[in-house]
């Protein structure tokens, strides 16, 4: 048993050197993220999530009514990770985070929040991050076909579509800023900007 539990560490430890991500992963990164899910588990999601987000670049108010992205780096889906076993009674052990971290190695994953005036204003979106003058291609883009209809604005349906965007990490370099723009089809562009090298 001794010998299969050190093997096992043995193997999260190659596999977390071997990891690229925004901030370096070790084994004291796993536990300050663990801990970080685990002691704000009580926090509403928005105040946990809070130095992961990026609001719209024009937004007037930085709240849930405007257009924000979070960034999930390893870090944070392992605090998240965490911070739901917390929630639920379970323990966390750093073994937890083995499969966070194969099922998200090189890949820089996005949440995005956006609002237009029409049901499918989200479809066909051009997305791409832009850093330095390079331009940057998603990998994957998860949009909805018909973004939920939440509100009225001054008598015009207003439309929220849920978006997820994944770029490859080689494709950029992590120490430096990064803009995340989107052009949905009702042709508004949408900005959101993250400094990589301040974000955990």
């Amino acid at each position: 048993m001794v010998k299969i539990i050190s093997l096992t560490c043995a193997f999260l430890v190659l596999l977390v050197s071997h990891a690229l991500a925004i901030s370096s992963i070790d084994v004291e990164t796993i536990k300050e993220a663990q801990n970080y899910g685990k002691i704000k588990a009580q926090h509403q999601l928005k105040d946990f999530l809070l130095p992961w987000i990026s609001y719209e670049e024009k937004a007037v108010k930085l709240n849930d009514a405007a257009e924000h992205a979070y960034l999930y780096t390893a870090f944070l889906l392992m605090a998240t990770d965490a911070r739901e076993k917390s929630l639920n009674g379970q323990s966390v052990s750093l073994l937890d985070s083995e499969r966070i971290l194969v099922d998200y190695t090189d890949i820089l994953s996005l949440s995005i929040v956006l609002f237009g005036e029409k049901q499918d204003f989200a479809q066909n979106a051009r997305v791409v991050l832009k850093q330095d003058n390079k331009i940057i291609k998603a990998y994957q883009v998860n949009i909805p076909p018909n973004a939920e209809k939440i509100a009225r604005d001054e008598g015009q349906p207003l439309f929220k579509a849920q978006c997820y965007v994944y770029f490859l990490e080689k494709d950029i370099e992590l120490d430096d800023p990064v803009t995340l723009s989107i052009t949905t089809s009702d042709k508004k562009r949408h900005s959101f900007y993250f400094d990589l090298a301040k974000i955990k």
